[in-house]
């Protein structure tokens, strides 16, 4: 029984839980839905804190088991931008506090902070809040059994909202907040500006043409300062996400006034609360989370209660064990007597045919006849080899060998002898020139019945009319 799988199953448990989403927004909490838990879409404040009215929400449903993930307003964060150092990645995290100690008027152990890389390759974009705010909110969420599960920051959630489009402007305001414009650059957030002298609503008034020209007026000038900032990722489109307002008309003043193409984040009219709560739902493993692992509570996995259960387990499983080879060492006792029976048997049986076979012994006559019959068969044996040895040419004849030797007539060449058997070729002639004796050879190849003999010698002379004379004698054909 292994330790280690029981340590996995509580490890691994609040993996299984739903996920509900919380999104802080200036005058209410927006919820996501999550599994069984009944929680009303947004929650207004009413005069409460945020927290307050968290708690008073989740007391009024049973939402135990559940782990949460909560997306805080821009208000609650600030950013900063700074050099990157020469850290590695699983030491960045801890040292960010300190790099910040000369931005920040907060004492190093009283922030948490996480950060993401700017598109200059030597820059950290940090977002910093109070480490109260992130423990209390673990703490009132424990309340309730709930499990926090990440702390993001509503600049990063914003990054996704776009689609496919991964650089462009946003122009956001949250009902009861203030006019935002802000840069993200391949998911992640590069600038945000808070634009003040302009209230909403910027349209349906008689002010909106002066409210939208001092807004265009104040767009404009951020964005000239980031044409010059990100001169290699140039950002050509603004999006428009403005609670109270008509978007689509906000949009298309601006892009009379602005020289970036401007259009409503979405053709609908949800507000940015539920849009926050849509979107941070689809948000990364590795996005900017505020809740650090040095915050989370250390899980105390050998409590009592799991000890016992374990140790539960195993004795349960260590009895069933027992009960198991108990009844497979009863069989094996029962299937070992029956062997010993069929041994004992078997040896009976032995021992009555070796006196059997002592008494079966065969008479001198008997052997006599086996042996003359073995030499009879042997004799047959070798005399049906000596005959499948038997070549069969001499049945066939020469005649094929013959019309070969003919059809390859030269008048170069001419014979005078041959002799022919089972197992050789010899032959004796006259050649015009030495030459021709080899190139008439080479002509062998060409008939079924020269083809595969070869010359073991090859005589070559003049006879007493200066004439050459050859004679050649050939192996045995391949078998």
């Amino acid at each position: 029984m292994k330790i280690k799988p029981l340590i996995g199953k509580f490890k691994h448990n609040n993996q299984r839980k739903a996920l509900l989403t919380v999104v802080v927004q200036p005058d209410a909490l927006y919820f996501s839905s999550a599994g069984e838990v009944n929680l009303p879409p947004q929650v207004k404040f009413d005069g409460r804190t945020w927290q307050e009215t968290l708690k008073a929400t989740l007391s009024n449903v049973s939402a135990s088991s559940l782990a949460v993930q909560v997306v805080l307003d821009a208000k609650h964060y600030q950013t900063y931008q700074i050099d990157k150092p020469s850290l590695p990645d699983n030491e960045l995290a801890s040292a960010l506090p300190f790099l910040l100690k000369d931005l920040i008027s907060e004492r190093v152990s009283d922030i948490v902070a996480d950060s993401t890389p700017m598109p200059s390759a030597n820059k950290l974009q940090v977002f910093v809040a109070p480490r109260k705010l992130v423990v209390s909110l673990r703490e009132l969420l424990s309340e309730f059994n709930i499990t926090l599960e990440r702390v993001l920051v509503e600049d990063e959630v914003w990054a996704t909202s776009a689609g496919e489009l991964n650089r462009f402007l946003l122009l956001q305001r949250s009902k009861q907040g203030q006019i935002k414009v802000s840069a993200f650059v391949d998911g992640h957030c590069t600038f945000q500006r808070t634009i003040r002298g302009v209230t909403s609503p910027l349209t349906g008034v008689a002010s909106s043409a002066l409210q939208l020209d001092g807004l265009a007026l104040e767009l404009q000038r951020s964005i000239d300062y980031l044409s010059s900032q990100l001169r290699s990722t140039p950002l050509h489109h603004m999006k428009v996400c403005c609670d109270d307002d008509d978007q689509a008309e906000v949009a298309q003043a601006l892009s009379e006034r602005l020289n970036v193409k401007v259009s409503p984040l979405t053709d609908t009219s949800e507000e940015s609360g539920v849009l926050l709560a849509q979107l941070a739902s689809q948000m990364a493993d590795d996005t900017v989370d505020l809740y650090l692992d040095s915050l989370k509570p250390k899980k105390e996995y050998f409590s009592l209660k799991n000890v016992m259960f374990a140790w539960t387990a195993i004795a349960a499983v260590l009895l069933a064990m027992y009960g198991i080879f108990t009844y497979q060492n009863a069989q094996l006792n029962d299937r070992l007597a029956l062997l010993h029976s069929q041994e004992t048997e078997f040896k009976q049986q032995a021992e009555t045919l070796t006196q059997r076979v002592a008494k079966h012994k065969p008479s001198p006559a008997k052997v006599a006849a086996v042996a003359r019959l073995e030499a009879e068969i042997q004799a047959k044996r070798q005399s049906l080899t000596a005959i499948n040895e038997h070549d069969s040419a001499p049945q066939m004849g020469y005649s094929g060998v013959m019309r070969s030797l003919a059809k390859l007539g030269r008048n170069d060449i001419s014979l005078s002898s041959i002799s022919i058997n089972t197992h050789s070729l010899d032959l004796k002639g006259l050649a015009k020139e030495p030459q021709s004796i080899p190139n008439w050879i080479s002509q062998f190849k060409n008939e079924l019945n020269l083809v595969g003999r070869t010359f073991e010698t090859l005589k070559i002379g003049r006879n007493d009319d200066d004439i050459i004379t050859f004679e050649l004698k050939t192996k045995e054909e391949a078998k």
